[in-house]
């Protein structure tokens, strides 16, 4: 039964693995069929908040690996999941709810060169990539905590008078 304490440390890996993979990708492109690109304004690199949502994911994951040891630590991995998902939830909303760049709707950008033309705008992999690591690094938090101790094993069938 050793090899189910690293049930939870593998799901983080794989959550941080999908939060790394996530912040390479765009959260919105030019829906297929309509002309036009969208040009980020940081030329490529990864900004702070991408940068510390992949840090996020390996601090849940060394957090699994802690958990293995001390049950409490499993709260890491659950509050940084957590973190992750209110930050994708977050970049969502905030897209749903811009009247500059309305999502799954045609609109005339104010742009040079689209002088009539519409474009919709369509989320990218990177929120649904986001969530998805988010909530495997919550149920590895959930699994660490639900893991029994050896202190605690047992089937809890004994009785009190039966044990004199």
């Amino acid at each position: 039964m050793k090899n189910r304490r690293l049930v939870p440390v593998g799901v983080a890996v794989v959550g941080c693995a999908a939060i790394v993979v996530g912040v390479y990708q765009g959260l919105i492109h030019v829906a297929p069929g309509y002309e036009g690109t969208i040009v980020s304004g940081w030329g490529g690199d990864l900004n702070h908040e991408e940068l510390l949502l992949a840090q996020l994911g390996a601090v849940g994951v060394g957090g699994a690996v802690a958990a293995t040891r001390w049950k409490r630590a499993a709260t890491v991995p659950l509050v940084t999941g957590g973190i992750v998902l209110f930050y994708a939830l977050r970049a969502v909303v905030g897209l749903f709810l811009s009247p500059t760049r309305p999502l799954y709707r045609e609109f005339s950008p104010p742009a040079p060169g689209f002088e009539g033309e519409t474009v919709v705008f369509v989320l990218g992999a990177e929120p649904f990539l986001l969530a998805a690591g988010g909530l495997l690094l919550a149920g590895s938090g959930i699994a660490g905590l639900r893991r029994r101790t050896p202190g605690e094993e047992g089937d809890g069938t004994t009785l009190l008078s039966s044990q004199a």
